[in-house]
């Protein structure tokens, strides 16, 4: 209901639902004290990979195979470029203003690197970007999402030992990029023939599409996981899958042989359930995170940090854009909102912990990085208010000079 309500407002205010639901979350949670944060805060894991799974449906059922191909050539670029000068300038930044260790400081650079793929997806909603912009910001997300955790292991690794060799850490760190995504692109083929086959099978009485599918995907993403694979690779690619059966079937020659009807109304019935699933778990997961933030890490040193890294952050981005304009010139016009695109989730939630239980002791750590995942959100969704407005501000002009020029 308070979804609804937020939606509704959001249409009239042109203010996204987003920061409405963050807004409620803080006054039920840390501000008035209704529900305990720390319970919740238990419970993120769960609802971060269930939220993951869902949003991840969502943009696999929208990619178009061909042009996922195009695309995840310019996010990868653009990705590393923003990775790697966020990591450096950050870990600069808190080593001579600071006085922080370097390598210290590098790992927060990584952590404060990488978009989250929930947030990203839900604040595109609504924004005239194309498909370009669309695509180039949602795969940076999952890349994200697959990467970082990756690099931040073997950047603790480096930390706890005495010499290390810097080429040998980056062989390492591309070895295991790769493996995760082969077993997770592996996976989701074997788990889309095995629905393939199955939907031809099940009773028209009996069919549950959309429960078949998502409990598919879970088992799915667990499985990729437990076999060291990405999970979010293969819950992408299998919804990608889906989206594009027709085309696969035709490009395998499949359509006279298989080709039954199941298969479409399948699709059909998953896209209805999954519209209304997936506004339940975006508007919820801004709720979620205004309930388990913790007020009390907004004391002013932290504050004026967190505003310098997210400074770096937009700076940076800003800048990679005019690196990956020089692949595709249409980037340029949505320079703004790529750069303020900076939300960070549940894969830095993680690793706000992980020098603590490797036994590396960074004073303010964790509390800066979860002050990040809470800040970053509300500049992001600032940045698409602003760049809506200004779009809708350049539409208004270009209609008026058009009822002028018809005049005369």
């Amino acid at each position: 209901m308070v979804g609804y309500i937020a939606n509704l407002f959001s249409e009239q205010s042109k203010i996204p639902e987003s920061l409405f639901m963050i807004i409620i979350g803080l006054l039920i949670g840390p501000v008035f004290g209704f529900i305990d944060p720390t319970g919740l805060k238990d419970l993120a894991g769960i609802f971060a990979t269930i939220a993951i799974v869902i949003i991840l449906i969502d943009s696999g059922l929208e990619f178009d195979v061909s042009t996922l191909v195009k695309k995840m050539f310019d996010a990868a670029i653009f990705t590393i470029i923003v990775n790697v000068m966020i990591t450096l300038f950050v870990g600069f930044f808190v080593h001579y203003v600071y006085g922080w260790n370097l390598l210290h400081g590098f790992l927060l650079g990584i952590v404060s690197s990488g978009t989250t793929t929930v947030m990203v997806q839900v604040l595109l909603e609504g924004l005239d970007i194309g498909k370009d912009t669309r695509h180039l910001l949602v795969l940076e997300s999952i890349l994200n999402d697959t990467t970082l955790i990756i690099i931040a292991v073997a950047l603790i690794n480096m930390i706890r030992q005495s010499s290390f060799s810097i080429i040998d850490s980056i062989r390492t760190m591309i070895t295991s990029v790769v493996v995760e995504f082969s077993i997770g692109l592996l996976f989701a083929v074997i788990f889309f023939v095995i629905w393939f086959k199955a939907v031809k099978k099940i009773p028209a009485h009996k069919k549950r599409n959309y429960v078949f599918i998502l409990g598919m995907i879970f088992i799915l993403y667990g499985v990729t996981e437990f076999f060291q694979g990405s999970g979010v690779v293969a819950a992408l690619f299998f919804a990608i899958f889906l989206g594009n059966i027709r085309g696969i079937m035709k490009s395998l020659n499949l359509k006279e042989k298989y080709y039954r009807k199941e298969h479409i109304e399948s699709l059909k019935s998953i896209r209805l359930v999954q519209l209304d699933l997936s506004f339940f778990i975006k508007t919820f997961f801004f709720l979620f995170l205004g309930m388990i933030t913790d007020i009390s890490l907004m004391t002013a040193p932290l504050l004026v940090m967190a505003a310098g890294i997210i400074t770096i952050m937009i700076l940076t981005r800003y800048v990679s854009v005019g690196f990956i304009s020089l692949i595709e010139k249409k980037y340029r016009q949505h320079a703004f909102l790529i750069s303020t695109m900076v939300p960070r989730g549940f894969v830095a939630t993680l690793l706000a912990f992980l020098p603590f239980n490797e036994g590396i002791i960074i004073p303010g750590f964790t509390e800066i990085v979860l002050l990040l995942i809470f800040s970053t959100s509300v500049v992001s969704i600032f940045g698409t208010i602003l760049f809506r407005r200004s779009e809708d501000k350049k539409k208004r002009l270009a209609e008026e000079e058009k009822n002028s020029k018809s005049k005369k």
